[in-house]
């Protein structure tokens, strides 16, 4: 037999008994960074009624967010995933991170002032690291609304709701306000299944415009939601407070009658499908009627909402502009599926509730670290799947040194060594024990 191994020679199975650890080059080069830009520090302000034998609400809180940033998809994954991470863990001043019961009785024992404290911790990363607040670009920020069900009748609070093509199921409703240009997080809020998308819309906007209020002074906020919060009394409260926006209406019966009044040789052709035309107004607020073929080949018209000047998009741009919101859509793909939100951690609504916070502060971790160290490499242009669940899944093997430890990565893997060339030379000087001895 030509290659391959003889099928006639025994394969036995045995454990490594030698002195080499390995560990994920991914979650170490994360922590690395967190340590440079002292994020953990902003988890001392939280305080849970939990005895601390042997780890801290801080150690806990930290084994949560490694366990986002490792890709678990349960909290079982911790017991494969993390615990034999011994390097991780000292990186944190841990010997071994804690297993899941352990995270499963913190979570259960969050209360509603423990949301508040991981929203202010959110809060205070945001203010002191987000790329979009120290760009002088317009900042373009997305509400939208995403179902989480709930299979079981022990999840608190769990209600039945609208959930697409679930219909009839119980669960949650997760809203979020997004910077669509930057692909951070900007808060959120989390109910029971029966509330609507347009009962946040207040309290999205309220933390969107207490975020950017330079960026609102100097007319470079811009809102941007679909249908759902496109009511006649949520355009008057985006009035109120000077920001720009653009959103769908709510109403289709609505733009079928401004189609009415559109003849045909205003039309704008967007394609074969698609036509745009704008409705002239008296008011600031600008409409924008759009004509499309739906998915069983008839007709229909939507329109949208605007104040943002004609002399800055005209009504084909601010089509083009609208459909860019689905950078939201993606992070709650993102979310799901390599988060693993959709899989709830417990059920416990306050628990759920925070874990969601860690989620989105976890999120904000990785942006920043894309636009700062990976900034200038491939590494930076790459997906949250391909760090989380590609590179993150390289096993790198750790030799120790009398005064350095060294990762050593496989260098038949592309993606490994573009990882080794963006973090040149960047920590080239800093060894291992330089961070353990900051722990």
């Amino acid at each position: 037999m030509k290659g391959g191994i003889s099928p006639m020679k025994d394969i036995i199975f045995k454990l490594d008994e030698s002195e080499t650890t390995n560990t994920s080059a991914w979650l170490v080069s994360v922590i690395q960074f967190a340590k440079e830009i002292n994020f953990f520090d902003a988890f001392e302000s939280f305080d849970l009624g939990m005895k601390s034998v042997h780890y801290t609400n801080i150690n806990r809180l930290q084994t949560l967010v490694i366990s986002i940033l490792a890709g678990c998809s349960y909290t079982n994954d911790i017991n494969e995933k993390l615990v034999p991470d011994t390097i991780a863990a000292k990186l944190l001043g841990m010997d071994r991170f804690p297993d899941q019961s352990q995270i499963n009785r913190f979570l259960s024992k969050f209360d509603e002032t423990n949301v508040e404290q991981l929203e202010s911790i959110h809060h205070t990363l945001f203010m002191e690291n987000s790329p979009a607040l120290s760009n002088k670009d317009p900042v373009i920020v997305d509400f939208d609304m995403s179902g989480l069900l709930a299979s079981g009748k022990t999840y608190e609070l769990a209600e039945r709701g609208y959930f697409p093509r679930k219909r009839g199921k119980t669960g949650y409703q997760l809203s979020a306000a997004f910077v669509g240009n930057t692909a951070e997080t900007v808060s959120m809020f989390f109910d029971p299944g029966n509330i609507s998308c347009n009962s946040r819309f207040k309290d999205l906007l309220k933390a969107t415009t207490f975020k950017f209020r330079e960026h609102l002074t100097e007319g470079n906020l811009i809102v941007r939601a679909d249908s759902g919060y496109g009511s006649f009394e949520n355009i008057q409260l985006l009035k109120t407070t000077g920001a720009k926006f653009i959103i769908k209406g709510c109403s289709t019966q609505q733009s079928r009658n401004l189609a009415k009044s559109i003849q045909d040789h205003q039309w704008e052709e967007i394609n074969i499908q698609v036509h745009v035309a704008e409705i002239p107004t008296s008011t600031d607020l600008r409409i924008i009627v759009c004509e499309f073929i739906g998915k069983d080949g008839q007709i229909k018209y939507s329109h949208l909402l605007t104040n943002i000047k004609s002399d800055e998009m005209d009504a084909v741009e601010l089509f083009h502009f609208y459909n860019k919101r689905q950078t939201i859509e993606a992070f709650f793909k993102t979310c799901k599926k390599i988060y693993g939100i959709k899989n709830l951690r417990t059920s416990k609504f306050y628990g759920i509730y925070g874990f969601l916070w860690l989620v989105f502060i976890t999120h904000n971790l990785i942006v920043l670290m894309k636009n700062t160290a990976f900034s200038s490499s491939k590494i930076g242009n790459m997906g949250i799947q391909t760090l989380v669940k590609k590179l993150g899944n390289i096993t790198a093997r750790v030799i120790e040194f009398k005064n350095s430890i060294e990762v050593i990565l496989p260098s038949l893997s592309e993606l490994a060594r573009l990882f080794v060339k963006a973090l040149q030379p960047r920590y080239v000087q800093l060894s291992l024990y330089d961070l353990l001895d900051t722990a």
